[in-house]
């Protein structure tokens, strides 16, 4: 087997809000295999976002240890970080975070702009990575003219458009109606069907049930892992994890 492309080993953070320190994670290792969906789940404040956070190098733990694509990366800098995200990672957060004064294509195109790409041929991957998830019609529109669907894939767009090793989506379906929701979850589908690497932390029981393994959190740890099966008998097999999000 070969090895993880994304791997954290007995990772700890905590927050110190005010006088008493808050414990985000304990102890928490996962690996995730190239080409693998993980979704993780649990109720709000249990360290989901920190544990995605922590994984694309936007954060760094107070223990343990990040591997990215064979590299460590939480020993980094801020910068040496960001200068790994930028070629192996792709992020979509769940309110968008688009650039306000850009249009759709000049987002999307920022970071192979960011990465030394050229301009020219800049603009012509991300105006094809539109076309493929079906907005290039408002390549020219700023995030206020567009939908929270358009706007979620556009910020799809610019996270897969560098062609990253791993997927990293914070509730990207949490903002969305039941439509958009479907669409982007769809987008999902089809990018890991072609061998995108994912790791999406959702509350979704239907977006949880599309990934090929289901972690859930509790109070900053890992309380169970399951490698979901047959397609056909996901729905009911993630049924059986609801009662751990209490």
């Amino acid at each position: 087997m070969s090895d993880p492309v994304l791997r954290a080993t007995a990772l700890t953070r905590t927050y110190h809000d005010g006088a008493r320190p808050r414990p985000a994670l304990r102890d928490v290792s996962l690996e995730v295999a190239r080409g693998d969906w993980v979704a993780v789940t649990g109720p709000s404040g249990c360290g989901k976002s920190t544990l995605l956070h922590l994984l694309g190098g936007l954060d760094r733990p107070d223990g343990g240890e990040v591997w990215l694509a064979g590299r460590r990366l939480d020993d980094r800098s801020e910068s040496a970080r960001a200068r790994l995200r930028r070629r192996h990672v792709g992020v979509v957060f769940q309110f968008f975070n688009l650039v306000p004064t850009m249009t759709a294509v000049g987002n999307v195109e920022l970071p192979l702009l960011l990465a030394g790409v050229g301009r020219r041929e800049a603009r012509r991957r991300a105006l094809a990575i539109l076309d493929e998830l079906g907005v290039a019609e408002i390549a020219d529109a700023t995030p206020s003219g567009l939908s929270g669907g358009q706007q979620q894939r556009v910020a799809l767009a610019r996270a897969v458009v560098h062609r990253p090793d791993v997927l990293l989506a914070d509730e990207p379906t949490g903002a969305l109606d039941s439509g958009s929701a479907e669409v982007v979850l769809d987008l999902l589908r089809r990018r890991h069907a072609a061998g995108q690497t994912i790791v999406l932390v959702t509350h979704d029981h239907r977006v949880a049930a599309a990934a090929d393994r289901v972690v859930t959190m509790l109070d900053g740890q890992l309380v169970d892992e399951r490698r979901l099966g047959d397609p056909a008998r996901r729905p009911a097999t993630y049924a059986n994890l609801l009662g751990l999000e209490g």
